[in-house]
């Protein structure tokens, strides 16, 4: 199984936003998931914008969507 914290890494320092790319899929605007997750907008916009990626706010927006836990890790 290929490392996902490394391919995420590679993917965020190539500039695609996972986080973003996972919102976009399942059609949530940034205030649907800012609801979906009891995140703040400017959390996530941060978030989208590659600062503040804290672990545990990646779990909960994973977790709010249905995706499993390692996904959130491999986002920071």
């Amino acid at each position: 199984m290929v490392d996902t914290i490394d391919t995420t890494a590679s993917a965020i320092a190539a500039s695609a936003n996972l986080v973003k790319m996972i919102r976009q899929k399942f059609n949530y605007t940034v205030e649907d998931l800012a609801i979906a997750c009891g995140l703040t907008v400017d959390e996530l916009n941060g978030i989208e914008m590659g600062e503040n990626a804290e672990p545990g706010k990646l779990h909960r927006i994973a977790h709010s969507v249905g995706l499993p836990d390692d996904i959130a890790g491999a986002a920071h």
